[in-house]
């Protein structure tokens, strides 16, 4: 039994992102591009409805966001597929395949999906159930939420197999292989929420810093800082379950 080495695991995926930055950048800052292009546009439509419609304060269902939240997934799943294929064949992806939108990437999707519908919805029915009950036991409640995270990392370490067109590794051999390791994951999904925090509070330090200046001057800069952390943050992630498969399946070590 593989047992995982969580710090070893965030080094080699962070190693994976600077060691080949210039790649991951030409196969993913189109998409990244494109996907903040849309989150400006819904911003700014959004704000133009809600300046002339309803009460302020009020919260309105915005079928945009849903939209912009299932394309996000597709462009996650477009990269990670020319990703994985770059890292664990070492398949230097063509021009044409940039924004690939191929079998593969609706296969990828559609797992990711899957994995989140299964580990999620029982948190939320449960979660839902005891607060009407009990109110005062919402802290307790990340409970669940960790075992959920730890399960989607588990469930993940499948994605990868789906950009090598291996039909014969699903969701079920994912949880065989990484059996044993619950521990280990919750380590991990520890780790990765604290580069992601890490990130993010870095960010509203820098962004504070400029509204105090100017409120313009904020709202470009975080605009143009959004590129290159939704980059950062998009293939870390990819390359945390290139190395999870690696470790798990190809019994790679770091």
């Amino acid at each position: 039994m593989n047992k995982l080495p969580p710090v070893q695991t965030i080094k080699h995926a962070l190693k994976a992102v600077i060691q080949f930055r210039n790649a991951g950048t030409r196969i993913a800052l189109s998409w990244i591009l494109i996907l903040t292009g849309a989150r400006i546009f819904d911003h700014y439509f959004s704000g133009a409805v809600n300046s002339t419609g309803g009460p302020a304060g009020t919260t309105t269902f915005q079928p945009a966001e849903v939209i912009i939240a299932a394309f996000s997934v597709v462009i996650f799943s477009s990269i990670a597929v020319n990703w994985h294929r770059y890292i664990l064949l070492d398949e230097v992806t063509p021009p044409e395949k940039i924004l690939r939108l191929d079998r593969l990437v609706w296969s990828y999707a559609g797992r990711t999906l899957l994995i989140m519908l299964v580990t999620l919805v029982p948190v939320i029915i449960f979660s839902t159930a005891v607060l009407a009950v009990l109110p005062g036991l919402r802290v307790a409640l990340l409970v669940p939420l960790i075992i959920a995270g730890i399960y989607i990392m588990r469930l993940s370490v499948a994605l990868p197999a789906i950009a090598l067109e291996r039909r014969d590794f699903g969701i079920t051999a994912a949880l065989q292989v990484t059996q044993g390791n619950n521990l280990q994951f919750a380590a991990l999904l520890g780790l990765n929420a604290l580069i992601f925090f890490a990130t993010l509070l870095l960010t509203l330090i820098v962004l504070s810093v400029a509204g105090s200046f100017s409120g313009v001057a904020a709202t470009i800069l975080a605009i143009a800082l959004s590129v290159p952390i939704s980059l950062f943050l998009s293939l870390f992630s990819v390359s945390l379950l290139s190395s999870l498969y690696g470790f798990f399946v190809e019994k790679r070590k770091f």
